[in-house]
């Protein structure tokens, strides 16, 4: 019951309040699903990009791609895409870790567009019922010819009932998406960070590794130069 009238009742008499219902399923569901992303999607760089590189001295790149393969985040991502294309130079590798960083980018950034502009649409949307409630109140009266505070009060009430649900709904979705925005952001500079590091293990490891043996250079045989033709003119 609010104001003395049931739940089904305040949405079935105001277009408002139903919108604002409906935004309200829509955001509980964004921030649940962007809630489950980056649990399933979490990782540490620091522990991670240690064990990678302890695998890939120990072990080989073998070795270091099976350890990449075990998990599927963007943080064994990008070690995988870094083994994939270890054959390039520093310069090329940062551009192609730079690409897949920007797409994982994109991923974490899904949804909270839409998680943002409910929170701001709830709000607006709770102070037009607020608006067409008080409108609705006044044309009553002006109608009937009759008022008093109760009358007033009692529209006055119903009307800033939309202006409180939009803002149940905006103020946490709001939150929500903050929370989400700073997540996305600390992941790829995370990622950025991780990527300069594995450039800098790979440029170190190369210069251990021996240089490879030059192959003897075969020079060819000098071709037998034919006697001169005999002098068959004069012969003494």
């Amino acid at each position: 019951m609010i104001l003395g009238q049931p739940l089904v009742d305040v949405f079935k008499n105001s277009i408002v309040m139903l919108i604002l219902l409906v935004c309200s399923i829509i955001a509980l569901a964004l921030v649940i699903e962007r809630f489950l992303y980056f649990i399933r999607n979490g990782f540490d760089t620091h522990k991670g990009f240690l064990r990678f590189s302890q695998v890939l001295r120990n072990q080989g790149v073998n070795g270091a791609l099976a350890y990449a393969n075990q998990k599927k985040n963007p943080l064994f991502g990008l070690f995988a895409i870094a083994l994939q294309n270890r054959h390039l130079d520093a310069d090329d590798l940062y551009d192609v870790l730079s690409s897949y960083i920007i797409e994982e980018k994109l991923k974490f950034d899904r949804y909270l567009g839409g998680m943002g502009t409910l929170a701001n649409a709830a709000t607006l949307l709770g102070l037009l019922g607020t608006v067409t409630g008080l409108i609705k109140a006044f044309h009553n009266i002006s109608i009937t010819g009759s008022g008093g505070p109760a009358v007033i009060s009692a529209g006055i009430a119903e009307a800033l009932l939309t202006t409180a649900f939009g803002l149940f709904i905006g103020i946490p979705t709001l939150f929500f998406y903050n929370y989400f925005t700073k997540k996305s952001n600390e992941l790829a500079m995370a990622l950025d960070g991780v990527s300069d590091k594995v450039i800098v293990l790979f440029d170190a490891i190369k210069k251990k590794s021996p240089p490879p043996s030059p192959e003897p250079v075969i020079v060819p045989k000098p071709a037998p130069t034919p006697p001169p033709p005999e002098d068959t003119t004069w012969k003494f």
